[in-house]
């Protein structure tokens, strides 16, 4: 786990525009995966919740934009390819953040090193952890889930804007 204690710093070189410094920043950021936004409330609190959206919004973005980063990022809507559920990304690890007998017992077992998804499952109170290689672009439209007004500030044609509320870090395979 990265330092949180050095988050002020790593902010303060993002906007660094040298590939040499950024790249090293956001992999460090980027390493927070769920717990970046926890950490952030908690050690820069001179942050907005609009400032602390837009640091991991971006995180994100860089993640997306490099090899082997993320597909998806909190807000996009999504369908399971091999049993069909779509749903909306509340928060995306870069890696299977689960335990190993949460992992040994999922019927599938895609590979761990690949970003994995927390998705509100659209219909149920249900919330899964899903490996990218296990999705595809959901269909535009209203996700049913009761943690969506928690989590989103309102929805779009085709993606909903996430909310500053942290999402809760730790057992990764678990639902909340």
């Amino acid at each position: 786990m990265p330092d949180a204690q050095q988050l002020t710093h790593l902010i303060a070189l993002m906007d660094d525009e040298s590939p040499e410094i950024r790249d090293p920043v956001f992999a460090e950021l980027a390493a927070f995966g769920t717990t970046l936004e926890t950490e952030l409330c908690r050690v820069c609190s001179q942050l907005s919740g609009k400032q602390r959206r837009a640091v991991v919004d971006a995180v994100s973005n860089w993640s997306r934009a490099t090899d082997g980063g993320s597909m998806f990022v909190a807000g996009d809507l999504v369908e399971h390819v091999r049993y069909g559920y779509r749903g909306v990304v509340v928060a995306v690890d870069l890696t299977c953040q689960a335990d190993t007998d949460w992992y040994l017992h999922n019927r599938t077992q895609p590979d761990r090193d690949q970003p994995w998804y927390h998705v509100l499952v659209h219909g149920a109170d249900a919330v899964t952890y899903a490996a990218q290689s296990s999705l595809t672009n959901g269909t535009p439209g209203e996700v049913l889930h009761p943690l969506v007004p928690f989590f989103f500030d309102r929805d779009e044609v085709d993606r909903y804007i996430r909310n500053d509320r942290p999402w809760p870090g730790g057992d990764a395979g678990n639902d909340i």
